[in-house]
């Protein structure tokens, strides 16, 4: 994980000394949800809200293409009965995407998509809203600290400098270190405002 931490630092501080570099900060909520599924019986699993916050970067590489990054502190998750289910973690997603011009540079539509490397914090589940921890390791039934997925998103840009995003995420990776047929599969709808400073 930290080979690709710092190869996503040394990419970034190259596209930054490049000129043509935006950033920001982006803030918001996933509706998460998860497939599920233990001693091959499916959980029907229920829609729950965590929070998602942090960095984003954009590189132009034409007026319309653009280069995605961002390094953003969230939770995935699901309801289950009276349980919640969750995973705090930070997430490294790159994407490409490309605008198209609706209204001049007041507002564009744009679409992007990637992969996203994440490393995981924190699991609990709440049962009756008292927390109990996951254990967070290797072992057989622990959680995996590092988990992979990929993502869509579209909305609107304004003035070049507020985004409207909503994103879809389907996780790859089962959070569950097992030799068994239990699968826990994270997957989100991300609703985010992006704020852009432009050099």
């Amino acid at each position: 994980m930290r080979h690709y931490s710092l190869l996503f630092c040394l990419f970034f501080m190259f596209l930054m000394a490049r000129g043509q570099m935006s950033h920001g900060f982006e803030i918001g909520a996933n509706l998460m949800n998860a497939d599920f599924n233990i001693e091959n019986a499916e959980i029907d699993a229920k829609n729950a809200v965590g929070p998602r916050a942090g960095y984003v970067g954009e590189y132009n590489i034409t007026d319309a293409l653009f280069l995605r990054g961002a390094l953003l502190y969230m939770q995935k998750g699901f309801k289950f009965s009276d349980e919640t289910w969750a995973v705090n973690s930070f997430d490294l997603p790159i994407s490409v995407g490309y605008t198209f011009d609706l209204s001049g540079d007041k507002i564009q539509w744009f679409i992007d998509g990637g992969a996203s490397l994440e490393y995981n914090t924190r699991a609990i589940t709440r049962i009756d809203d008292e927390p109990v921890e996951l254990i967070i390791g290797k072992e057989e039934g622990d959680i995996k600290a590092l988990s992979s997925g990929v993502s869509f998103g579209t909305g609107l840009q304004f003035a070049r400098l507020i985004k409207l995003r909503v994103n879809y995420y389907q996780g790859l990776t089962n959070m569950i270190n097992t030799t068994t047929s239990d699968e826990w599969k994270n997957r989100y709808l991300g609703l985010s405002l992006n704020f852009l400073f432009r050099k």
